[in-house]
């Protein structure tokens, strides 16, 4: 007998080949066995098979982990270096060759690695473990990448697929049960012969449920990628891509109960694209709601300067300045914007909210007025006077928000019922004004014609 040089495994007399890692031995088969030799149990022992399965053992979580770190930093360490010659040999397309590198790593050279005698990836080789089938067979280099594609899987879902590891009972991932793998030590991996073949037909079922998996996957990711290209009209980057993740991270929990969460999220995102004038306007947005103006108008010119025809930030703007009841300020806003887009029925509905805002604040203004007035006055004021008949004059906000809202309804017909009733309840008001007013002038007159001192 002797030891496999490859992998450790003994084998026995008159075999050519390692039965494990399936190594041609024919030119050492005349040397002695070295040290402390394990003698294993092969498939054509006569042993039971249920005493066979309880020595197998799969390699647990932290063992595979440890394996898995050692595989990313080599994978790093070569990225790094690509990353280095081409600063040194002055090549512009650094960021592809990193790319490809990583890519080819991961992807070919690890798969490669897995479907070869060695069976394992560098990493593993390190920590003394294997990957095979269910039946200790050494895989295919398809069903190697299967594998390796799998785990993109584990991480779409938080690296769930990758805890189940501890919690199975052959210690497999979600990306082991796509490609029905099994990872044990070099040393027991032969056991696993013992076991009867799995059922050919529910294997190839479970392959091809795999296979789907992993191509509904990649086919996500593509859309995605495509969504980023064509839809938002930027770049398809690996930090395009990490700054979108985080805007939809912020914009998830922006209306819950942590909207510093979501600003924090913010700045991590302008961090990495401090111009961007969609990021700049999602903050202004909860900083508005959180009563940080100040901080969001800070926050508004520098999006502004860093885009100065940027229509949704003038908006933006203008909805801040209509906010902080600044209504003529707005309309500057909103007259801009519709400079740059006159057929925006949004923007002509706020523009029409801030002329009947500062309609109604004139109203209420006036009858204040009045009311002084009556006040200070030594006789009777009649609602023919010249003085009262002004503020019903006093319409001209509210003429200029009626325009606006006909503007919207001629570009947008369906906002008319949204119109209509704000109109309705401003008219309400108006009305009630005006008729306070009345009121106001009919007590005074009541109460001089009582107190003729008055």
């Amino acid at each position: 007998m002797v030891r496999c040089p490859r992998c450790g495994f003994i084998i026995p007399e008159g075999d050519s080949a390692c039965p494990v890692c399936h190594k041609d031995v024919s030119r050492v088969m005349n040397r002695p066995v070295q040290g402390n030799a394990r003698s294993y149990l092969l498939h054509e022992d006569t042993v039971e098979q249920g005493r066979a399965q309880q020595h197998i053992s799969y390699a647990g979580f932290w063992r595979r982990a440890a394996a898995g770190f050692f595989d990313v930093v080599i994978g790093a360490f070569l990225v790094y270096g690509v990353k280095t010659a081409g600063e040194l040999l002055h090549t512009t397309p650094i960021s592809a060759a990193m790319l490809i590198t990583g890519l080819g790593y991961f992807l070919v050279f690890i798969p490669l690695m897995t479907s070869s005698g060695y069976r394992a990836s560098p990493g593993k080789i390190l920590c003394g473990i294997v990957i095979t089938d269910t039946n200790g067979r050494t895989v295919s280099f398809h069903r190697a990448l299967m594998r390796e594609l799998g785990k993109y899987i584990s991480l779409l879902i938080a690296g769930i697929g990758m805890f189940l590891i501890g919690f199975t009972e052959k210690k497999q991932g979600l990306h082991d049960f796509l490609a029905l793998t099994v990872v044990t030590p070099r040393s027991e991996a032969h056991l696993l012969m013992n076991l009867s073949p799995a059922n050919t037909i529910t294997a190839e079922r479970t392959l091809l449920f795999g296979k789907c998996i992993i191509g509904g996957a990649l086919l996500f990711s593509l859309l995605i990628l495509g969504y980023f290209s064509f839809v938002l009209h930027e770049p398809v980057t690996p930090k395009g891509i990490a700054t979108q993740s985080l805007v939809l991270a912020a914009d998830a929990v922006a209306d819950t109960y942590y909207p510093a969460y979501a600003l924090s999220l913010y700045d991590t995102a302008l961090d990495m694209a401090p111009e961007n004038s969609a990021i700049l306007t999602r903050k202004v947005n909860v900083l508005r709601k959180e009563g940080r103006v100040d901080e969001a108008k800070d926050c508004l010119v520098l999006a502004m300067e860093a885009n100065p025809g940027d229509a949704v930030l003038v908006v933006t703007a203008g909805d801040l300045m209509y906010n902080d009841a600044q209504y003529q300020s707005a309309i500057r806003y909103y007259e801009k914007a519709l400079g740059l887009n006159r057929e925006d029925a949004d923007v002509w509905i706020r523009k029409g909210d801030a002329y009947l805002a500062i309609s109604l604040v004139e109203m209420q203004g006036m009858r204040e007025q009045y009311k002084s007035l009556t006040a200070r006055s030594t006789g009777s004021v009649s609602a023919s006077d010249p003085s009262t008949l002004d503020a019903f004059r006093s319409t001209e906000s509210y003429r200029e928000a009626i325009t606006a809202y006909n503007e919207a309804i001629r570009i947008d017909p369906l906002t008319s019922v949204e119109i209509s009733g704000r109109i309705l309840a401003s008219t309400q008001v108006l009305v009630g004004t005006y008729q306070g007013i009345l009121d106001d002038i009919g007590i005074e007159n009541s109460t001089s014609v009582a107190n003729p001192k008055n």
